[in-house]
């Protein structure tokens, strides 16, 4: 008698989940070693909550729209009286043939002419405001500054050079074998004159030697009806010699004082040798930056190793020695060019002023300045000195740096680096590189437009608007500070300029220059740009069913868990066979929707008006999307390895993709001769 055979156990049926994408998007790994919790590609997405990857926000108009074409940043000011403060917003616009300053306020329908001055008719405009004035830079015109409390310009204007000086005494110093030189400077409300013509004198002692009690020379200065105070220079050597270099003796002297009595006691500053370009109207700044009440500029046209910086209180404006204000050169003369300046700190946490530099083959330099106080006789005097950082980090692009969590962040073209405190090294800042996962994509920038890159963040993000394989920035990347720092790239968003606008109901608006259109990123925007609707994607690599890849599966269905979804969503799912054939699996989706969660920006709600608690909103949606929806894609076929991804191409369409989930039974190796 025959025994019946006994039931067979059902195979396990195993889980390949993917439920959170903390890596990213991993462009620099081949496809089969692109990690789990990565995309292999993703465009127009962005991570939240913990990690699940969700389409961004659209972007439509904000505001008043310019008048003609925005030239640099996009500024943000405010003016503040006794009745209370108003945001502002500022640009240089270029409008039939003349640039001008604009000001607006979000809630305004136009943009407001500045008359007073005309500008450059290309050059980036860049704005700093320091207390009522905002100051107005593009490297190539003198400066000029917005009184804020009038709204009207103001223009710095040139004072004449100064004529030779002449030795009006000579005491205990007659006779030959060394020289000594003197020259004088003016100085304006706001800077300085070139140096004068040399007096060269003959003495009898180095100065070095001289007795101050005994011996002296009285130096007269030229006569000026300008000048608001003047500053004498030294330089000494030897008879039968050159002109020496002078460095500055003494400065800020006040126009009733006409002669200087020089005798040898007081030592030369060397950090400041004598002008040689007038810029008592100004110098020709790019862009600045306000450290601890003092501004600080970089990019001078006519003296590029200069950082300016502005007097002291009540004097912020004065960029002459007057008042504590001058210039430091930095890098003078090497191929390290000072590029910007923020406020940040050495490794002890002490703050400092630092400038990051513009190298050559993606690298550079960091500096810091610092005042020393030295002491003459009675007269003490602040002199700014400067110590070059370790490392050889600097970047490129000076309007991309950003602090963000007490890091420095930005581009260099041999990859994003950051400036930071580690963790067991509290007394040494450390220099790395966060762009090792999509360091491929750096090739891809246009090194001669990478100074037109912008940087900001908001909310946990940098973004990066940068020129990617164009003259312009086409694209923006999203480097996630509080999700492991995760990139997610890219944003098919042309951003000439970004910044941060708080209207004056108190919400913050992210806002985008575009040519002659200001866009504003709006939560209650779905796949549309100004109207335009943009392709949302994301693709995986490929997914092994054990870390070896020797193991094959027996697939039998993808499922995709989307949160929220809404609009028309395709999914796919692709597996390699046994015939080394790729088949893809694939299902359309439309997800209808009245109304998504209400975010803080989107029409109707008012979270900050007066009167409302933060409750309270004028319109409540009672009509929601599902929370949750899973879309099951049936494969039953055996494969190697796997690969998912999702599209979208329409307007109106919002989702999150919270799982992507395959079921399958392990069969182990196959021998496929």
């Amino acid at each position: 008698m025959l025994k019946p055979t006994q039931n067979m156990k059902s195979p396990k049926i195993q889980r390949l989940v993917v439920q959170d994408w903390e890596n990213g998007v991993v462009t620099a790994f081949d496809d089969g070693r692109s990690p789990l919790r990565g995309l292999r590609s993703s465009e127009n997405m962005i991570l939240d909550q913990d990690s699940v990857i969700t389409s961004r926000c659209g972007t439509a108009k904000y505001g008043p729209q310019p008048l003609g074409k925005v030239l640099g940043e996009l500024a943000e000011f405010r003016s503040t009286t006794s009745k209370g403060s108003i945001n502002w917003l500022a640009c240089l616009q270029r409008i039939n043939d003349k640039t001008k300053l604009c000001v607006a306020k979000g809630e305004d329908v136009a943009w407001r002419v500045i008359d007073g001055k005309e500008y450059h008719e290309s050059a980036r405009g860049h704005f700093k405001q320091i207390r009522n004035n905002l100051l107005v830079m593009n490297g190539e015109d003198t400066l000029s500054y917005l009184d804020i409390s009038t709204m009207k310009i103001v223009a710095f204007q040139k004072i004449a050079d100064p004529a030779k000086p002449t030795l009006d005494k000579n005491v205990g110093l007659t006779g030959t074998g060394f020289k000594v030189f003197y020259a004088v400077t003016f100085n304006s409300t706001v800077g300085e004159t070139a140096g004068s013509p040399l007096l060269s004198q003959a003495i009898s002692a180095d100065r070095d030697m001289w007795n101050a009690e005994k011996q002296n020379l009285s130096i007269k200065r030229p006569d000026s009806t300008e000048a608001k105070s003047w500053n004498i220079y030294c330089g000494v050597g030897v008879d039968g010699g050159g002109e020496p270099t002078l460095y500055r003796l003494a400065a800020a002297l006040p126009m009733d004082q006409t002669i200087f009595i020089d005798n040898g006691s007081r030592s030369l500053d060397m950090s400041v040798p004598l002008p040689k370009d007038n810029n008592t109207a100004g110098p020709k700044s790019t862009r600045a930056d306000v450290i601890n009440g003092r501004i600080w500029m970089t990019g001078d046209r006519d003296n590029p190793f200069y950082v300016w910086r502005g007097g002291d209180y009540g004097h912020e404006l004065d960029f002459s020695p007057g008042y504590g204000g001058g210039y430091t050169p930095v890098g003078s003369g090497t191929k390290e060019v000072p590029f910007a300046v923020r406020p940040y700190r050495d490794g002890k946490g002490d703050p400092k002023v630092t400038v990051l530099s513009n190298g050559t083959n993606g690298t550079g330099k960091r500096f810091y300045i610092t005042p020393t106080n030295i002491t003459y006789g009675e007269d003490t005097i602040t002199v700014w000195q400067v110590q070059e950082d370790t490392g050889a980090d600097g970047t490129d692009s000076p309007d991309a740096v950003v602090i963000y969590n007490n890091d420095l962040l930005y581009p260099s073209r041999d990859g994003f680096k950051t400036t930071g405190t580690l963790p067991q090294l509290q007394n040494v800042l450390s220099t790395k590189r966060i762009t090792n996962t999509i360091q491929d994509a750096i090739s891809t920038l246009n090194t001669k437009a990478i100074e037109k890159a912008v940087g900001l963040a908001f909310e946990g993000r940098v973004y990066w608007a940068l020129p990617v394989a164009a003259n312009y920035n086409n694209q923006i990347w999203v480097y996630d500070a509080e999700r492991k720092g995760a990139w997610m790239k890219p944003w098919n968003i042309r951003a000439d300029w970004m910044t941060l606008y708080n209207d004056n109901s108190g919400i913050t608006h992210f806002l985008i220059v575009q040519g002659d259109k200001i866009v504003e990123i709006s939560k209650s925007v779905k796949t549309m740009d100004d109207g335009k609707a943009f392709n949302t994607s994301g693709q995986s690599g490929q997914l092994r069913f054990e870390e070896t890849g020797r193991d094959w599966g027996r697939v039998l269905k993808a499922i995709f868990t989307l949160l929220r979804p809404q609009g028309r969503i395709a999914l796919n799912a692709t597996i390699k066979n046994e015939d080394g054939e790729l088949q893809n699996f694939s299902e359309t989706r439309f997800f209808g929707a009245s109304s998504s969660r209400t975010g803080w920006s989107e029409p109707g709600v008012h979270w900050s008006t007066p009167g409302v608690p933060w409750s309270g909103v004028k319109k409540t949606p009672n009509i929601f999307n599902s929370s949750s929806e899973d879309v099951e894609i049936e494969v039953d076929e055996d494969a190697q390895w796997v690969q998912y991804g999702w599209s979208s191409s329409e307007p109106g369409v919002s989702y999150a993709i919270s799982r992507v989930v395959f079921e399958y039974v392990n069969i182990g190796a196959k021998d496929l001769n």
